[in-house]
């Protein structure tokens, strides 16, 4: 299920924890468990209630391609949501605060909310989900997207599937609506359909912004697939989707085309242990542009993940390869991803987490393009220690590099390499649980 793997909100990942047997709410995480806090967690049984509100101080050395070292001073929160209710939950995850720049530099804002609710009527499946997100740059990482301010071991379930392309600084809105249907056939077979809409403005296109420019874009998505579950631990599945992208603005004075992709997929997934899963889809894709003289080209389409949960430790590795909307850089790419994230916790007042992740993206081919290649690599570590019930301290550290090979006309590419150190304070109490359990 292309589409669904691609755009999975932070909301419907805690929509599927709150799915889950009653049993398996019985048995928390030790993470979560535990009354003593290391930061912010995702709740992660149903009619949980977790916040968190971090005051950070972070140094960063070429931010946003801005040269030179530059300070900023961090206030932030974290809020997610699961409500009780095991046949229709709703889930809302928040993430936003402020950063105030110490050297001249500019101050910015971040926001990023997710909220899905689910409806079911007899064999019918409904989900209904929203993404918004207020950014400065390409999201680097942790549940806010940047780097820093504390939240990079605050979910054991990795969404994001590529950091895609990294860009200056360029303040822009996204948001992401979707809805799927799924159909029970038979106590093991299913069918879905899904569609979303997505699109991305830059604020700095208007004439009185200070920002870098960014190519706005807007894209539809439509799937149709059948599951089936052979055993406890084995399904198989297949699907179609179709894609559309198209931008509004202009490439260096050049209006960028759109271009359409259709892609067939075979699914498989897998349960090892009640710890460890896989899952695999792919097939081919193939790419149509809107521009005179071009001719339909195929790709292979791929998305593979594994994950591990266990009592005390967790980690996530995944490797996606598709066509995307360019990341409003440039009209229209080919990203192969890999990404990877893993925490643990010691005596349950130590908190290790760490990620990384690397992209290569090329510009989809047309007659009169030259061929050209990002590499996109950013990793960052953080330990987050506890100091009593409700507080912890955090010291976190980010790298990003990002270089271009052969000739590329694209609207604010950042290049070289940028470190942030971060560290702070946060107020976390244990999860309210709302309702009965």
């Amino acid at each position: 299920m292309k589409t669904a793997q691609r755009n999975l909100p932070l909301a419907v990942v805690l929509l599927l924890l709150a799915a889950a047997p009653r049993a398996r709410a019985q048995a928390l995480p030790a993470a979560e468990a535990s009354p003593i806090s290391t930061g912010f967690t995702l709740p992660h049984s149903a009619g949980s209630l977790s916040y968190a509100v971090s005051a950070s101080e972070s140094i960063a050395s070429n931010n946003f391609g801005n040269s030179g070292t530059q300070a900023y001073t961090n206030l932030s929160g974290d809020l997610a949501f699961i409500t009780n209710s095991q046949r229709d939950p709703f889930s809302l995850v928040f993430s936003g605060g402020r950063s105030w720049a110490t050297s001249g530099q500019s101050s910015y804002g971040f926001l990023n909310l997710a909220m899905s609710q689910v409806v079911n009527v007899r064999r019918w499946n409904f989900v209904l989900s929203d993404a918004v997100s207020y950014m400065p740059g390409t999201a680097a990482s942790g549940l806010s997207g940047i780097a820093g301010v504390g939240d990079l071991g605050a979910g054991s379930i990795s969404t994001n599937t590529g950091q895609g392309v990294l860009t200056g600084y360029s303040t822009r809105v996204s948001n992401s609506s979707s809805l799927s249907i799924q159909r029970q056939i038979t106590g093991k077979t299913s069918i879905y359909a899904a569609g979303s809409y997505s699109l991305t403005r830059f604020l700095s296109n208007s004439t009185s912004s200070t920002d870098s420019p960014g190519l706005d874009d807007e894209s539809e998505t439509a799937n149709i697939g059948l599951n089936h579950r052979i055993d406890a631990r084995n399904s198989i599945g297949a699907g179609y989707v179709y894609s559309r992208s198209d931008y509004t603005g202009n490439n260096y004075g050049i209006p960028e085309s759109g271009f359409s992709s259709q892609t067939a997929t075979g699914q498989f997934s897998h349960q090892f242990t009640r710890k460890l899963g896989f899952s695999a889809s792919a097939g081919p894709e193939w790419t149509t542009l809107d521009t005179a003289g071009t001719s339909t080209s195929t790709s292979l389409f791929a998305d593979l993940s594994a994950s591990y949960s266990g009592e005390f430790t967790h980690s996530a590795l995944s490797y996606m390869r598709s066509t995307n909307s360019g990341f409003g850089v440039v009209g229209g790419s080919l990203s192969d991803s890999v990404n990877f994230s893993t925490g643990r916790t010691f005596n349950q007042v130590w908190l290790c987490s760490a990620t990384a992740a690397y992209t290569r993206t090329e510009n989809l081919p047309t007659a009169a393009s030259t061929p050209f290649t990002f590499h996109t690599e950013v990793a960052g570590a953080q330990v987050a220690r506890a100091l009593g019930r409700n507080f912890s301290t955090y010291l976190s550290y980010t790298v990003e590099n990002q270089s271009t090979q052969g000739s590329a006309a694209t609207i604010n590419l950042f290049s070289g390499l940028s470190q942030v150190v971060g560290f702070g304070l946060t107020y976390s109490p244990a999860a309210i649980h709302i309702g009965h359990q």
